[in-house]
């Protein structure tokens, strides 16, 4: 049987720093410092997943984002989708993916830029040419901030996101499906930007916060890779 894998990266699969336990592995070294980290129980897991069944990682990670990570030296998965859906990798190769439907926004998300206020934002930039990530200063709350935008704006504590309408995880996940042709698919992510992809999985994992239809509560990465290991090696 032929199945598919998509995993969010960020607080579902590895986690920063800030929640990192003493044998923790590092997977990123950002501007000179440790910055994310999986555990040995789940990187062990995410192999042996890997080598019977198609893993990808979905993450709204940028290009070179993505690219930091480096895993481990006899691991690195071949697929993966960035830029919430805009790009997906094949090795070193970059193919468009939802790139088409990022195409009518791209004056909004300049004109969004354009408009984001320097004393509200840390970090205003368009990501991949695909979305606008805005960063709150610490004496603001990026809840009350309102968009009169088209876009899809999302708000996950500092952050916000606005992304095109259709440039989600669920549409990149529509593609994976074209283009791997799975019987059955399983997902797993943290927050509402992986709740696309989760709904249209057959078997979905998300934290108790994240509420959605007939999804799996997971502690950690351990507890649905063991999930998805068992069930797929019976």
């Amino acid at each position: 049987m032929k199945i598919l894998f998509a995993c969010d990266l960020d607080n579902t699969l590895i986690h920063s720093y800030k929640h990192r336990r003493a044998d923790d592995i590092c997977v990123e070294i950002y501007d000179g410092r440790e910055q994310s980290f999986i555990s040995p129980k789940a990187l062990d897991l995410i192999k042996k997943i890997s080598a019977r069944i198609f893993f990808v990682p979905v993450t709204t990670r940028s290009i070179v984002q993505y690219r930091r990570i480096f895993w481990t030296e006899n691991f690195c998965p071949r697929f993966a989708v960035v830029a919430n859906g805009a790009f997906f990798l094949d090795g070193d190769n970059r193919e468009n993916f939802l790139r088409e439907v990022v195409a009518p926004y791209e004056e909004e998300l300049k004109l969004q830029l354009a408009a984001a206020d320097e004393k509200i934002f840390s970090i205003a930039r368009i990501v991949d040419e695909s979305f606008l990530f805005l960063k709150c200063r610490e004496d603001f709350d990026a809840e009350k901030i309102s968009f009169d935008t088209s876009l899809n704006v999302q708000h996950f504590r500092k952050k916000i996101y606005l992304f095109p309408p259709r440039l989600n995880k669920g549409e990149a996940l529509k593609l994976l499906t074209k283009k791997f042709s799975p019987e059955k698919i399983f997902a797993a992510g943290d927050s509402e930007i992986d709740l696309p992809m989760l709904e249209l999985a057959d078997v979905a994992f998300a934290p108790k916060n994240l509420r959605g239809k007939n999804f799996t509560e997971f502690v950690d990465a351990e507890d649905f890779l063991e999930k998805i290991f068992t069930s797929i090696t019976f």
